[in-house]
């Protein structure tokens, strides 16, 4: 017991440190953000009222996103439901072979989706063939993980047993753990969906078609009426398939009855609008010179630049690796303290109906918005770099950290503090005397998610010189640096991988 009190006591001061250190290094100044805060409302502020006009612009691409969207989420969903029972352990293959394939998912894990998209536009043209196959793979390598995670986690007591009885391993699996874990593999799938919307419709930046193609010429021309109008739409589309993805995760919960007839029917709508959207995808123009630069990728990835990796400059990879970590942990840190205020207004079980549908408006509202025009806000605010960096992660990090929060709220069990308000207790009192101690471990975990999903989103600021390794990357790539892109790429993969390690030690 005491041990575990002293190892808690090093862990906290070890974060807190840490996290200093990355105020510190980013160049985080906060009478800075106080005197020049008004300049992030400048870009807002000149994109309302929306430029409807334009409206009969944007039907097009946002269509061609949300199939972006669905097929791509539909492949690598159904990929990685076929690899997933070799990854777990104890389940249908060796554990030489679990570990291999494990290693290849993980690294697949860590490269994000934008340089997926921009290598797979280089290799087969722009277009929604490389948004599809970018979100595909970034899909797989999530599904995989939480798939195997869970198939892992569940007793297979029934399972030994009737392997015991002659039963192939394949088969006894499919009906035991495979039964098990495929509502939380759908619940899973849905959720990735919704994240995968928000992905797409920046994919466009780096040729991968949909919105981001018009929202990158608006905001090159300055044309922020029009990127109001887009960014409106795109809001209205995240909050349909959230509502519509909620109900249906309510269904697989079990909070939600309904007939197996209907739970069918259900299933074909959504095999449906999948295979469609497959279909309407734009097919690969694969050419000569994709052939080169896919060559070109691969000799980079195989040939990296040493020189990069072993140096102390600002340029090399061993400091835009700390200063990525950096800026994850300071937005981190920013995005889950704020978040707990938050969520607790936001939490229907907590706060009743009407005030956490206001709050989950505000929170998708601040979701929606795509990490590049974040990060052109703040460098407006901040000037370009790690700071900026900082304050989009930030932001980005209060949304999904107070949207886990809340989902950690909306499970709990509300007796005992409903018994203290019963007994003249304020409001206020039981959540922080009751609720808070009982779900601050949860909350830190969503905060260490969101940290490893932040080193991750750093390769998107690369697009607006927002600091960090992506910066180098996305220059790199689009300079046809195959050797240095290759060098960085290692070290994004190295640095993912530490980080995962860690996470797991801590959590």
């Amino acid at each position: 017991m005491v041990k575990s009190e002293n190892r808690n006591k090093i862990t906290i001061f070890l974060i807190a440190a840490a996290v200093i250190f990355s105020f510190w290094f980013t160049g985080f100044s906060l009478p800075k953000l106080i005197s020049r805060g008004s300049q992030f409302f400048v870009i807002i502020g000149k994109m309302f009222p929306p430029d409807t006009g334009y409206l009969g612009k944007i039907i097009s691409p946002l269509l061609e996103t949300i199939k972006m969207s669905f097929a791509g989420t539909f492949i690598g969903s159904l990929l990685a439901l076929i690899v997933a029972p070799f990854c777990a352990y104890n389940t249908v293959a060796p554990k030489w072979l679990c570990g291999l394939l494990k290693a290849v998912i993980n690294i697949l894990r860590a490269i994000p989706v934008l340089i997926i998209a921009l290598a797979v536009s280089f290799i087969f043209g722009i277009g929604s063939f490389a948004g599809a196959f970018a979100i595909a793979l970034y899909t797989f390598g999530i599904i995989a993980r939480l798939t195997w995670k869970d198939a892992e986690q569940q007793s297979h007591k029934t399972m030994d047993a009737l392997v015991s009885a002659g039963i192939g391993k394949t088969k006894a699996f499919a009906n035991t753990v495979f039964i098990d874990i495929f509502p939380e593999y759908l619940s899973n799938c849905l959720y990735v969906l919704e994240s995968n919307v928000r992905h797409a419709a920046i994919l466009g930046y780096v040729g991968a078609g949909g919105l981001g193609l018009i929202l990158n010429e608006k905001i090159s021309w300055g044309d922020y009426a029009k990127v109001g109008m887009i960014l409106i739409m795109l809001f209205i589309v995240v909050f349909i398939i959230e509502t519509i993805s909620s109900y249906l995760r309510r269904i697989l919960n079990g909070s939600v009855q309904t007939t197996v007839l209907n739970k069918r029917i259900i299933f074909i709508v959504i095999l449906a609008v999948a295979l469609l959207s497959m279909a309407a995808i734009d097919a690969p123009q694969i050419t000569d010179l994709g052939i080169k630069v896919f060559k070109g990728i691969i000799y980079g990835i195989l040939h990296p630049d040493m020189s990069l990796i072993f140096t102390t400059s600002q340029n090399g990879v061993p400091y835009l690796m700390l200063e990525t970590i950096c800026i994850a942990a300071a937005g981190t840190f920013i995005g889950a303290v704020i978040s707990v205020p938050l969520a607790f207004p936001g939490s229907r079980n907590v706060s009743g109906k009407l005030s956490a549908g206001i709050m989950k408006i505000f929170i998708l509202a601040i979701r929606t918005m795509p990490a590049v025009i974040y990060g052109l806000i703040f460098i407006r605010v901040t000037g370009p770099g790690a700071f900026a960096g900082v304050m989009t992660l930030g932001i980005l990090s209060i949304g999904m950290c107070t949207k886990l929060y809340i989902n950690t709220l909306d499970s709990f069990d509300m007796k005992t503090a409903n018994a203290l308000k019963s007994m003249g207790v304020s409001h206020t009192a039981a959540i922080t005397n009751c609720i808070l101690p009982e779900v601050k471990n949860k909350f830190f975990a969503s905060a260490i998610y969101r940290f490893d999903v932040n080193l991750r989103e750093a390769s998107v600021l690369g697009l607006v010189s927002a600091g960090g390794i992506g910066t180098k990357l996305i220059f790199s790539m689009n300079g046809y640096l195959w050797s240095y892109a290759g060098a960085y790429i290692l070290g994004l993969v190295i640095l993912i991988l530490l980080v995962d390690k860690l996470n797991s030690l801590i959590v």
